[in-house]
This record gives C-alpha cells, structure tokens and sequence, in this order.
C-alpha cells in the first residue's frame, strides 16, 4: 500500500525529471548526430530506404521514429527530442513498476526511480535525437518480460519468451549493442531455468528467437537487399572511424570507461552492486539454492557486464555508450540499497543527505551541456545553429540544395542535402576503393569538386574542417556571404 507520502515524492521525483528533460530538450547543445539521424528520417519520410538510397551507419528502425516530425525544420529537433524524452520517462516508470512487483517495497521502488530518473547520463542522452533512448526502452522491456518468464508458471511461460524476443529485437534494431543480450537471454534460458526439460528450453528458446526474428523483419529485408551496405554500415564504418579517424587506442578505451565508473553517481550505484554481488555470492557458496529474486540479480548482472564490456571493445566508445547499463546495474544493486534504505530508515539523516549529494553530481552536465564551458562546443550552441541556418533561409528557397558537411544545417533550415553526404561518412572516404563509395552511396572529394565547379548548389555552408582543400575552388565560383559561428556561408556567384 502506498501512503500519501509515498505518492508526494513520487509526483515530486516524476515532475523533477520532467523538468530537467524540458530544460535540456530545449536548451542543451546540439549534438553532433543529431542532424545527421534528423537528415535520415527525411530521406526515409520522403519514401528512401536506409543503405539503399542512402549511407546509414546504425540499425534501421531509428529513421522510421522519427520520421513523422523530420520535415519541420527546427522544430524538427525540439519535436524529436519530445519523443525521446518521453521514451525516457516511459522507461524510469517501468523501472519503478518493476521494482515495486519484485520487491514488494515502495520505498525502495522509490529509491530506485530517483536514482535512475535524475541520472546525469538519463537527462542527458534521453533529450536528444539519438538512438540512446528507444534501445534503452525496448530492452527494458524485453527484460521485464523475461523476468516474467523467469517467475511464472507454466501457463503463459511460452508466450512470456515470445514477447520478450519481440522487444529485444525492436531495442536491437534501433542499436545493434542490445543484439548480444538477445544471445544472452538464450543461454540465460539454459542456465536460469533447471526444472525446465530440455526439450521446453527448446521451445523457449525457438520461442525468443521467433520473436527476435518477427520484429527484425524491416532489417532482415535491408540485409538481403544489400548486404555489403548494411554490414558495413553497422560494424565496418565504425571500424574504421574509430581506429583510422578517431584513431582510439587501448588507452583511450580505459580512460573512457573510467570516466563512467568514477563518476560520482556511476560509482555510488556499482560499489552497491558490488555489495550485493558479494552477499549472493556467499550465500550461493553456502550450499543455498539460487530463489528466483537471486536469479533475477544474476542475470541484470550477466546483462551489466556483457553492456559495459561490448561498450567497451567499441570502435569507437564513448563516455555516454555506458548509460545503456545503468537500469541493470540499478537491480544489482537492490539488495545492498535495500539494507541502507533500512539504515536510513534508523537515521533519518542519511536518505536526504545522499539524495542531495547524488543530485550535485547534475551540475557537470548541466554545465557542459547548457552553459556550455568547452570552446569546441560553442558552435553547436542552438543560438549559434539558429544563425546559420536563418543566413540558409534568407538566401535560398525552400527544399533547394546546399552543400554542407553537417547534415543539420540542411535539415533544419528545411533544405535538401547534397546526395551522399545526407549523414555520416564524408571522414572514411580516403580509406574506400571508388566501387566502395558508389554501393554505400557516399560521395567522395571528386564529387564535391564536381559539384561546387558546376554551381549544383545555390548556397555552401563551410565548416573549418570540412572544404578546406577547396577553398580556392569556392572563391572561384561563389562570393561570401556571411561568418556565423566559424562557419563561411557562400552563395552562388551568377
């Protein structure tokens, strides 16, 4: 039974983070891959197919999310994150829900919800346009559903399995890091169910993979229409970017996975797990047979250690991949978090003391992403994009062609992107063969001297790091119009 307290602080927990996701979907900087998901959704909208019509470097399902809200220009970008956000906040009820049923504690169901809802990580990449939040989302809830699986009887047992490889499949199909707690959910089948024959784990397992297979049947037709495209797309691109590009070492692989587990809130949460792993493991070393609460704990612990690893050997890896965890590293956890909620209970001191100290750890990112303290960032600033992409509208009509290496600026001005360079890609060329380039449609610096050479565009948007060999070239042809930002705008010279 909740009491009337217990529903105030969980309004107050629900509002915070609606609040905190407003601020950031409306005033965080733009990332980076947001324009280019932007762009993809267009192309898809305006009847394209990903890797056929267009280089996509991620799984198929995220174009189609978005696409409805992709030709709106800027309000495409507040709109998009909207959706995000709200998969978000969708997902930390189901965290709280699921919590609550498995533990039968209200209050540690509202720990758990606070602790997951006012994460830096959340806010932060679950108010963008990227693919953070929906594979979060799905694979939360397939994991539910196995959980399900796990407790029930037998009635339903096979039906429970069959949802959770439909969800998993969704989650994958929008990143493909969740594929491998598909594989997981399998083998957890034979190792997690021992009363079960050998023949109905089986079933249960023809039964994930049936699911997994119905909901990746957009993805299976892509495959099989060019099969070169979508596997380079999803392992090959990365590959080289990470290690040709980005050049990312060893090294810098430890010191980003550091940075998730020293950040403050990171480390609170894996020293309780670590806690609670410790307690099951002696109590299992003790001859005590595995409840199904500790097999619970067991498989968000495989589920946290096959993510972080996977984020891991990544090519490229990044800081934010490691948000994908935090859910099943938040049950690991119950079991210690429930001992200091005990605590706590005794010392009333203790809950609002942490519960302060866990929300100051908000503050970098509301720093970084806001208030914007690096130089590199600036240029990203919504203000600053504005300006840009205002200069594109006054100077060009709606849906003509610009050429710019940032496919934000054509999306949200509301004009066409040169074809090839719609998203991701314009950084791998100089490692591709000319029959490469032409079957994962990129375009390549031959292209792009053939287009500003012949005028194709009225207006070029020139980042520093984008045209710089064609200087030269664009002085030729076109007259400067405007600076915003580091970015030169030309317009065609008639």
């Amino acid at each position: 039974m909740i009491s009337k307290k217990q529903k105030t602080i969980f309004w107050i927990i629900l509002i915070s983070q609606i609040f905190l996701l407003l601020i950031f979907v409306f005033f965080r900087l733009i990332d980076y891959d947001e324009g280019s998901y932007l762009s993809a959704a267009r192309s898809v909208r305006q009847g394209n197919l990903p890797y056929l019509d267009f280089f996509y470097p991620q799984m198929p399902y995220l174009p189609y999310a978005y696409c409805l809200v992709s030709q709106y220009g800027f309000s495409s970008l507040f709109l998009g994150r909207l959706i995000s956000a709200l998969a978000g906040i969708f997902l930390s009820l189901i965290l709280f829900w699921f919590v609550y049923k498995f533990t039968k504690d209200t209050g540690l169901s509202l720990l758990a919800f606070f602790l997951y809802s006012l994460h830096g990580l959340t806010i932060n990449w679950h108010s963008v346009v990227k693919t953070l939040a929906f594979s979060d989302l799905f694979a939360f809830i397939s994991f539910v559903f196995f959980a399900w699986y796990l407790f029930s009887k037998e009635n339903n047992k096979y039906l429970k399995v069959f949802l959770s490889g439909i969800f998993i499949g969704i989650s994958y199909n929008f990143r493909l890091t969740f594929f491998f707690m598909f594989l997981l959910e399998g083998i957890m089948i034979f190792v997690l169910t021992s009363p079960r024959t050998i023949q109905k784990k089986i079933l249960d397992v023809t039964c994930l993979f049936s699911g997994a297979i119905l909901s990746s049947s957009l993805a299976i037709f892509l495959f099989f229409k060019n099969p070169t495209a979508f596997i380079f797309g999803n392992i090959g691109y990365h590959q080289v970017w990470g290690l040709k590009s980005i050049r990312m070492t060893l090294t810098t692989k430890i010191v980003t996975l550091g940075k998730f587990v020293f950040y403050p809130q990171d480390l609170f949460l894996l020293a309780l797990t670590t806690i609670s792993i410790i307690w099951l493991v002696q109590r299992l070393w003790n001859k005590k047979k595995a409840t199904s609460e500790d097999n619970i704990i067991l498989l968000t612990c495989a589920i946290s250690l096959m993510v972080v690893s996977v984020c891991f050997f990544m090519s490229p890896t990044q800081f934010q991949y490691y948000e994908q965890a935090l859910p099943y590293i938040l049950i690991s956890s119950l079991p210690a978090l429930g001992k200091l909620q005990l605590y706590g209970e005794r010392k009333k001191i203790i809950i609002p003391a942490i519960a302060s100290l866990y929300l100051l750890f908000l503050i970098p990112f509301i720093m970084i992403f806001l208030f914007i303290s690096r130089e590199k960032d600036k240029s990203f600033q919504i203000r600053e994009v504005k300006k840009v992409t205002q200069v594109v509208q006054e100077n060009s009509k709606p849906g003509e062609m610009i050429l710019s290496g940032w496919p934000a600026y054509a999306v949200l001005s509301n004009r066409e992107a040169v074809p090839g360079l719609e998203t991701w890609g314009w950084e791998i060329i100089p490692f591709m063969t000319t029959e490469e380039k032409d079957n994962l449609k990129l375009i390549d610096s031959s292209g792009i001297e053939q287009v500003i050479w012949n005028k194709k565009v009225r207006l070029i948007v020139d980042e520093p790091w984008f045209l710089s060999n064609f200087e030269n070239l664009i002085q030729a042809n076109y007259d400067l119009i405007k600076v915003e930002s580091f970015v030169k705008i030309y317009t065609k010279r008639d």
